[in-house]
């Protein structure tokens, strides 16, 4: 199985019964500046102390904004959670390219200047 999940896959599994639990390993202020809809913020460097509150069940997705593929946070992510017995992939290409085509996203508010 690839370690990998396109943006397009990963779309249509969220619009299915058995939709994967999406996990943003950026830190909170990436998160909260866009991220991809539905997802749940844990920075890479608190996953595992919080592996208790990630269900077993089914497909998990991690992902960051892979500004370097094969060495990513979420790519780091998705392995220590397959080493740890979780089904897990990557979103490939991150936020950007989830964002890029179009899927579902939550962005903060513009801040208004007056």
């Amino acid at each position: 199985m690839s370690e990998l999940i396109e943006a397009r896959e990963l779309g249509e599994r969220l619009n299915g019964t058995d939709a994967p639990m999406v996990i943003d390993v950026r830190g909170p202020k990436e998160y909260a500046a866009g991220h991809v809809a539905g997802a749940v913020n844990i920075p890479l460097s608190q996953l595992p102390k919080k592996l208790k509150r990630i269900s077993r069940e089914g497909l998990v997705v991690t992902y960051c904004n892979m500004h370097h593929r094969g060495e990513s946070r979420g790519e780091r992510a998705a392995a220590l959670l397959r080493e740890t017995g979780y089904d897990a992939r990557a979103l490939d290409g991150g936020y950007p390219i989830w964002k890029e085509a179009g899927l579902p996203v939550v962005e903060a508010a513009p801040v208004s200047r007056v």
